[in-house]
């Protein structure tokens, strides 16, 4: 995962709030698009999975999406605020810009066990 800046604010048993940006160089935006490169959807639930799994001990497979919104592009470079709660077999998360002005993305993922 090539990110930038990545820096947790806080963390808890259950919980995690990080900031980060992703460079124009990552494979996220491989193809997504040349003359306008955005994070896909695929790339910003890959990013939640791993960060759950790193930072909340979760599995990284996904048998279920329970709820997910994509509100607002996210361009290479952008600082992100993510926010990640693990409730039993779900991981329930919002990213947004830092000041909490901007929506990315928002929703609720089932994991397995990890």
């Amino acid at each position: 995962m090539a990110l930038m800046n990545e820096k947790i604010i806080t963390q808890a048993e259950n919980s995690v709030a990080l900031e980060f940006s992703v460079p124009d160089t990552s494979p996220y935006f491989d193809g997504h698009f040349p003359e306008f490169p955005i994070l896909p959807a695929v790339a910003q639930v890959d990013l939640i999975l791993r960060f759950a799994s790193q930072y909340l001990g979760t599995g990284i497979v996904l048998p279920e999406i329970r709820r997910i919104k994509f509100s607002s592009l996210i361009r290479p470079f952008t600082h992100l605020f993510l926010s990640l709660e693990k409730n039993g077999t779900t991981i329930s998360f919002r990213m947004t810009s830092p000041d909490r002005q901007v929506v990315y993305s928002l929703g609720t993922l089932k994991i397995t066990a990890g």
